[in-house]
């Protein structure tokens, strides 16, 4: 039986990877999330990570209809307060003063960042079952880490679908849920 050559087997090699990573790539595409429709039943708590479009705007759409629980809006800048959010939506939400008190924010600055101010928000609200709002194409993602860093949560994502996600941010999203594992 004939050897194979070192160079033979690199090229197999990166061949194997490419097909890999591009059926992986597929696969991600293809299991992206359908917008949300209806927030489940069961929910105690709802988690906004902000930072794409309509994501708060969905939260505060889910407060009108009557959502009574804790809200959790995390990942916004250290200067934003809830009447700076609430003068920006386009409906002009009608959120009572109690619904306000509900609601907390966050200044996380990254989606793990996010997770562990998520776990430590429904320890002090004592909520088991979150749903979080956050883009569709992160929500591969927020799936992953609330399964790591937040195993004792029932999390829901309810995904937010943005007008025509570019092939790049999709493909950013990708390397980011490839690389998670690595990150501490």
């Amino acid at each position: 039986m004939r050897k194979s050559s070192p160079v033979r087997r690199i090229v197999w090699g990166l061949l194997a990877g490419s097909a890999l990573y591009g059926n992986g790539f597929a696969l991600y595409v293809a299991l992206l999330p359908k917008p949300f429709t209806t927030v489940p039943a069961n929910t105690e708590a709802l988690a906004v990570f902000s930072g794409g479009t309509g994501r708060i705007e969905a939260a505060l759409r889910i407060i009108e209809q009557g959502f009574k629980g804790p809200i959790l809006i995390s990942g916004l800048h250290p200067d934003t307060r809830l009447t700076d959010i609430l003068s920006h939506t386009p409906s002009g939400p009608d959120i009572t003063p109690a619904q306000r008190e509900q609601i907390m924010l966050d200044t996380a600055e990254s989606t793990a960042e996010n997770m562990q101010s998520l776990k430590l928000w429904a320890a002090t609200t004592n909520s088991t079952e979150v749903a979080v709002i956050t883009s569709s194409y992160h929500a591969a993602r927020v799936r992953f880490l609330g399964w790591w860093q937040a195993p004792e949560l029932h999390l829901s994502v309810l995904a937010i679908q943005p007008e025509n996600p570019r092939f790049g941010v999709l493909l950013r999203e990708y390397h980011k849920l490839l690389v998670t594992p690595f990150l501490r």
